[in-house]
């Protein structure tokens, strides 16, 4: 997925997830919103679907875990999800992790923390 692509995406999820809702239904609506919203953007189906396999079981797995739960066994959106946390703000992918394990998957929020993360951790190499 290009970094625009990747961009696009996690914003846009973070945006529209409902509070309730979790069936097919709902997923295979969001996922169309997401590819009506990024056409209109100039952003092509194809750099969205790159690397993920699935948009529609990204979108059904965030929505299951957005309070910030992880999934016990396939974590791949999640996987995704920290690994550009873990590049974008220069903290290890465990950091990342552990970041969206508690906070969920609201992308202001982690990279403010991940962020705020490398500071603490710079002024304690300091000192």
């Amino acid at each position: 997925m290009s970094i625009r692509g990747v961009n696009f995406f996690n914003k846009w999820v973070t945006k529209h997830l409902p509070n309730a809702m979790t069936d097919g239904v709902a997923v295979s609506d969001l996922a169309d919103e997401l590819f009506k919203a990024a056409e209109s953007e100039g952003i092509p189906a194809a750099e969205i679907n790159e690397e993920v396999a699935s948009v529609y079981a990204v979108i059904f797995k965030a929505m299951q875990h957005r309070e910030g739960s992880m999934p016990e066994n396939d974590c791949t959106a999640f996987d995704l999800l920290a690994g550009r946390l873990s590049r974008e703000a220069n903290i290890t992918e465990m950091q990342a992790h552990e970041l969206i394990e508690r906070l969920g998957i609201d992308w202001e929020t982690l990279l403010n923390e991940a962020h705020f993360l490398k500071e603490l951790q710079g002024r304690l190499g300091k000192e």
